[in-house]
């Protein structure tokens, strides 16, 4: 039976950003993961000679990022270059009317260096003098808002509060897409903490961050790291059980053998980790009725385009109405059957960013609509086949030089990297759901009540945006590991 410092189960950023760190202080890592590579959600696929995510992974802040940190850290800059939007054509928002016409506004990643932003958005959703002031000032207080004082602001919703500065309903649209796609959580359940934080990075850092090579290649980077500083990598190995001795975590079986650690972290989420890989029997029923009523985070679902010859021009599109974001209401209304004219829609148009990703000339579009985190639920369908009806009515073009199409539900995410350990719950997007309750200091801790075992990615220990969050967890909880070490030693 071997053993190892550290197990790391997953190979999600989380999982292979703690590993990687580790790896970097001297611990001998092993890291597991039951796919055929690193990257979790975000892996990237090598198919039919194209490369491509399952479903548009575009990150931001664009610029100054942990994925930078990381890459950094670990001297893998030139293994795994990170693009960042560059250009006046970085990002398109596509909004339509209530009169049903579409506008759009076309601009650079980064809003706050667009001298042109204000007067673009105003135009695009016919916004007035009056709501461009009230809308600057909404603006104006998630720049100045302190720490101390967002830290207030975990049980505040963001749609009521952006309701407060009197914004016009266009605005409320713009803001509340954005943190829908952000987020994958309904807008009124966003907590002000989060909400704003991650705001701060769009604005200042910009978004729409890609990977050369594809979305995975960092992660694939991180657990080279891993092996060539004495640790292991093991894909396509699925952990059975975490193995428990006297009240504490000391290894893993798997489909390959046990493997033995002092420390676990586990990347598969704190629901399959606790409710089915170490069992409730191991922890206080409190803790265990708390990780059973967690809320999974929103579907995302969609179709893959792999088109014959380019369509579209920009690397990243959101196609809204007022009507297209989903607050909790809204939501529930879709569940039975009463979906507004337009669904969200967002686009990465992956190949504008690296053209190697395809063959000569081609052009691969990733589209991805909200949906049901249900592996079994008919929204996600519906979801479908709604936008791809607004689909070829915005893009006609895409259609006639689609070679292939796939489309994806939840049912695929869970099959490919979140088991359900909960009812109705394995096909979310992210993970845990970003929703007051389960942000700031409701937010699980990464370290769980039975000694040696912690959790990282997006359901503990780090805050923000998507995958950006779960490296941000992978800083703190490989620091947070190291000290616990160091503090064991002595």
């Amino acid at each position: 039976m071997e053993e190892y410092d550290v197990i790391v189960i997953g190979a999600g950023y989380g999982g292979v950003t703690t590993g990687a760190l580790c790896a970097k202080a001297g611990k001998r890592v092993l890291l597991l993961d039951k796919t055929n590579q690193a990257g979790g959600k975000a892996q990237t696929i090598q198919r039919n000679g194209y490369a491509y995510e399952m479903w548009p992974v575009l990150s931001l802040p664009a610029d100054d990022s942990r994925f930078h940190e990381l890459v950094a850290e670990l001297g893998v800059e030139d293994e795994a270059p990170l693009i960042v939007p560059e250009g006046d054509n970085a990002i398109e928002l596509k909004y339509r009317d209530d009169k049903g016409d579409w506008r759009s506004y076309i601009g650079p990643s980064k809003q706050a260096e667009d001298p042109l932003a204000v007067e673009g958005l105003e135009s695009t959703f016919g916004v007035d003098s009056d709501g461009v002031e009230k809308m600057m000032a909404l603006v104006g207080e998630v720049f100045g808002m302190s720490e101390e004082d967002l830290d207030t602001h975990d049980d505040t919703g963001m749609l009521g509060w952006m309701h407060s500065f009197d914004v016009p309903d266009p605005v409320i649209a713009y803001m509340s897409a954005i943190l829908n796609l952000v987020f994958v959580a309904p807008v009124d359940r966003i907590p002000v903490s989060e909400g704003v934080r991650t705001l701060r990075q769009l604005f200042l850092g910009g978004g729409g961050r890609y990977h050369a090579g594809g979305y995975g290649r960092p992660a694939e980077a991180a657990a080279r790291y891993i092996e060539e500083h004495g640790g292991t990598f093991l894909p396509k190995t699925r952990v059975e059980r975490v193995l428990v001795e006297d009240g504490r975590a000391v290894g893993v079986a798997t489909s390959a053998g046990e493997f033995r650690a002092p420390v676990v972290v586990s990347n598969a989420g704190i629901q399959p980790t606790v409710l089915s890989l170490v069992g409730d029997d191991h922890f206080s029923d409190d803790y265990v009725k708390r990780v059973e009523t967690l809320e999974p985070g929103l579907g995302m679902v969609g179709v893959r385009y792999f088109l014959d010859e380019p369509v579209l021009d920009t690397g990243m599109i959101v196609a809204f109405s007022n009507e297209s974001w989903w607050d909790t209401e809204r939501y529930e209304a879709a569940q039975r059957g009463e979906w507004p004219d337009v669904p969200l829609i967002f686009a990465a148009v992956t190949t504008s960013y690296d053209t190697s990703l395809a063959p000569d000339g081609h052009q691969i579009i990733l589209v991805g609509i909200l949906g049901s985190p249900d592996p079994e639920s008919e929204l996600n369908d519906e979801a479908i086949e709604r936008a791809e009806k607004a689909i070829d009515a915005m893009w006609p073009e895409i259609r006639k030089h689609t070679i292939r199409r796939e489309p994806y539900t939840a049912k695929h995410v869970s099959n490919m990297c979140r088991d359900s350990a909960v009812p109705g719950q394995g096909g979310e997007c992210i993970g845990l759901s970003q929703v007051i309750g389960q942000c700031g200091g409701s937010k699980p801790d990464a370290r769980t009540p039975l000694p040696g075992l912690y959790l990282v990615g997006t359901d503990a220990g780090g805050y923000g945006c998507g995958t950006h969050q779960a490296v941000d967890s992978g800083f703190n909880v490989a620091a947070m590991v190291l000290a616990d070490h160091e503090e064991a030693r002595v």
